[in-house]
């Protein structure tokens, strides 16, 4: 290969490195922190809301939000949206969905609440839920 050729590939490389690390921040970060000021206007623009309800003292709950966090970033779609709700600093939001353990995962479809995942659940059971929601969305459509 000659030089002016290994130059260009090292700075494609480079730019394609960094592109992937903007990727991947990008697709760890889309889990938003939802609060009192951003949580109706959520469910008002997204048919089918995943919330995890957490605590940065819940020790379980912070494994669990990576499991929920790898799942969901398979099945990213319009009008899905996944959200973490602190229970310290967002009281009203999970005293509203009578969240009384956590981690918790309430599922609304169209503002309403249809199900709820108590505790932490293995990776493919957590799948599955999202899925099966997911396929109730798509035949509304």
């Amino acid at each position: 290969m000659s030089e002016p050729i290994k130059k260009l590939w090292k700075e494609l490389s480079k730019m394609l490195e960094s592109k992937s690390e903007a990727l991947y921040k990008l697709v760890s970060d889309f889990i938003v922190d939802v609060n009192t000021e951003n949580i109706n206007y959520i469910i008002k623009n997204n048919k089918l809301v995943f919330l995890f309800f957490t605590a940065d003292w819940c020790g379980p709950c912070v494994s669990y939000l990576q499991t929920f966090r790898e799942v969901a970033s398979l099945h990213i779609l319009p009008n899905v949206f996944y959200g973490k709700v602190n229970v310290d600093s967002s009281y009203t939001i999970a005293d509203k969905y009578k969240v009384r353990h956590i981690p918790s995962i309430m599922i609304l479809i169209n503002g309403d609440v249809i199900d709820s995942i108590v505790g932490q659940t293995d990776k493919s059971r957590l799948e599955s839920k999202i899925v099966s929601y997911i396929n109730v969305i798509k035949s509304q459509s």
